[in-house]
């Protein structure tokens, strides 16, 4: 089911959820990426945002509730090193921090259909 498109795509993944996040790397296989690092907490995002640049990763999938605690200082840190962030949520658009509105969302819950679809377009925009 690889799509050409986003073959080599190199995406991490920053998923609080175990299970969901186990299940990202196996959808994000299945497409073609090459999964670029994981973190599951905001401490471990702002670790992550701190040591990848945009050369390491096409983007990040960053859900917006790591633990409790919203990620948009991940975010931020990571859309000011010049990184492509694609948010992951069940919320609206205009529910999220105004730092936020600006990244590519991808509604939760998704199948590998919106997957695909979020990340094609995602990755067509420029952040």
């Amino acid at each position: 089911m690889s799509n050409p498109i986003l073959a080599g795509k190199r995406i991490a993944v920053i998923e609080d959820e175990v299970p969901i996040g186990a299940m990202l790397e196996i959808m994000l296989d299945e497409l073609g990426c090459v999964h670029a690092g994981t973190a599951r907490t905001l401490t471990e995002a702002m670790s992550l945002a701190d040591s990848i640049t945009a050369e390491d990763v096409d983007a990040v999938l960053l859900d917006y509730r790591l633990k409790g605690e919203a990620s948009a200082p991940a975010a931020q840190r990571l859309q000011n090193r010049g990184i492509r962030v694609i948010v992951t949520t069940g919320m609206d658009d205009r529910s999220l921090p105004e730092t936020m509105q600006g990244c590519a969302t991808i509604r939760k819950p998704y199948g590998i259909d919106g997957l695909e679809q979020g990340l094609i377009d995602a990755l067509a925009l420029k952040n």
